[in-house]
């Protein structure tokens, strides 16, 4: 196989302060034809196509783009079996007015790195896409104009994790059927659709993370989409996401549609009473009619039947509301204190939030109580400081409690805090027998206590005042203990290695 290197072919701009070079081509040269063959192109300041270039590739030839951006103002066509082979390391771009047609592409950027769909035409794939990539994102204000586009028979390979898949929009033409391999550039939700009836039908689709009643839809002005209007049977809407669903030719009518769900476990939602929903311009309605969802936890499917008019497509409920819908829950330092926020989009006869810490994530104690706004649909904002978290890692999480004893609670949030760690000393931790406790001001009758392997507090002698204190050991069989200081509500713990 023939392989060539281009530096630079037919054009090559230089900025006054620097020196990179660019691949140009147009300005009124030939269109430039690659048939057959290998062509490495490692120009360092990107590969440009002006309105009036034009690049084809034929006879399963190759383009190595060895640089970190494709600019397309004119024509990129690939044609049958030829590959556009993208390896630059680090975060790569293709941009321009017009969409380069790749027939098959690779972007082989390596684990973690970002491909940029800027482009405000967006990519075509007319054979097989490759991501070996991180994330590829889109422009979302550029909705399906500037979308990852697959043609008729067009596939992929990759892109279907949490960390790579296509943050943005995916369109697809043709009738088979797809999976829409989208997210939010954290979490993949992907939506997959069973065969449409016409090879020319093309449907566009992006995840909108977020309650959509507060998050707009971009293809639709930025309207928002109520959780709380909703029709029968259907009685309340998730707040995770929703999927934008844009029919650019067909109606989608009669197609089945399957999502990728969020993790609704903690909103306390039963799976047998979710259903798939559509925004029809006014309300959610119910797609699925039967239960179709495969469990709560992150990853599960649910399903649903299209019919035309359908805007966005979200998760939805036929069963009894829960008293509140948590949206968000977040903890954060404020010095050696921990803040903890939280918000709801709605509450129902709510009375009040109990806050819980845990040292080991499984055993919770109430730390405190914030009183609720009772009943709303508006977004309600909470918070709540912990004055003495313990030494080390704290698990958090929020109870609601309604007037009626129902209740619900959020998912579990840890935070580290190492602020009295560094003022209590424990030497020497590997001991033959005598140990030494040194306590800063304040810690005068701080509780110490000594733990075994199997959780249980064993007799030491220990000395119940003072700043300095020395422990003897000598009464304990050889082996691991934790050393446990409580004070002012805080627990420290440190580990001891006796060996006699």
């Amino acid at each position: 196989m023939q392989k060539n290197f281009l530096i630079a072919i037919a054009l090559v701009f230089a900025a006054a302060s620097a020196q990179a070079q660019n691949t140009t081509y147009g300005g009124g040269n030939a269109p430039y034809l690659v048939d057959g063959g290998y062509i490495s192109d490692y120009s360092a300041a990107g590969t440009i196509v002006l309105a009036d270039g034009s690049v084809t590739l034929s006879n399963n030839a190759t383009y190595e783009h060895g640089n970190n951006l494709l600019q397309n103002n004119g024509s990129w066509t690939a044609a049958s079996n030829s590959l556009d082979l993208f390896l630059s390391t680090g975060s790569n771009t293709i941009s321009g007015s017009a969409a380069p047609t790749f027939h098959n592409v690779h972007f082989n950027t390596g684990a973690g790195t970002t491909m940029a769909i800027t482009n405000t035409q967006g990519i075509s794939i007319a054979g097989q896409a490759q991501f070996s990539n991180g994330i590829t994102t889109t422009v979302r204000s550029n909705t399906n104009s500037g979308s990852v586009k697959f043609a008729d028979n067009a596939t992929y390979t990759g892109g279907t994790t949490d960390v790579q898949h296509v943050n943005g929009y995916v369109s697809k033409t043709g009738n088979d059927a797809f999976t829409f391999p989208v997210g939010s550039g954290t979490d993949i939700r992907a939506l997959s659709i069973s065969a449409p009836a016409s090879a020319t039908n093309q449907y566009s689709v992006a995840w909108i993370a977020g309650d959509p009643g507060t998050n707009g839809d971009p293809s639709n002005a930025n309207a928002m989409h109520p959780t709380n209007s909703v029709t029968t049977p259907i009685t309340s809407v998730s707040t995770a996401g929703q999927w934008d669903w844009i029919p650019v030719s067909g109606t989608g009518a009669g197609l089945t549609v399957t999502v990728s769900m969020p993790n609704l476990t903690p909103t306390g939602i039963s799976a047998p009473d979710l259903r798939l929903v559509g925004w029809n311009g006014t309300s959610w309605i119910n797609l699925s009619s039967v239960a179709t969802a495969t469990g709560t936890n992150e990853g599960a499917t649910l399903s649903g039947t299209l019919i035309a008019g359908i805007t966005a497509i979200g998760i939805g409920s036929i069963g009894t509301p829960l008293p509140v819908l948590f949206s968000r829950f977040d903890v954060a330092h404020d010095g050696c204190k921990a803040l903890l926020s939280w918000s709801t989009t709605m509450e129902h006869n709510n009375d009040h939030f109990e806050i819980e810490r845990s040292a080991d994530g499984r055993s919770f104690n109430v730390i405190g109580k914030v009183q609720a706004a009772g009943n709303s649909t508006d977004v309600q904002d909470y918070s709540f400081t912990d004055e003495h978290p313990d030494a080390g890692i704290n698990y958090y999480r929020i109870v609601q409690i309604d007037a009626d004893g129902k209740h619900n609670t959020t998912t579990v949030k840890a935070i580290r805090f190492d602020c009295g760690r560094g003022a209590v000393r424990v030497y020497p931790t590997i001991t033959a027998g005598t140990l030494y406790v040194d306590m800063p001001s304040g810690y005068e009758n701080a509780r110490i206590m000594l733990i075994d392997i199997h959780g249980r507090q064993v007799r030491a002698d220990i000395p119940k005042d003072g700043l300095v204190r020395v422990m003897r050991l000598s009464s304990l069989a050889a082996g691991a203990y934790l050393l446990k200081i409580e004070h002012d509500n805080r627990l420290e713990t440190f580990k001891i290695l006796y060996q006699p």
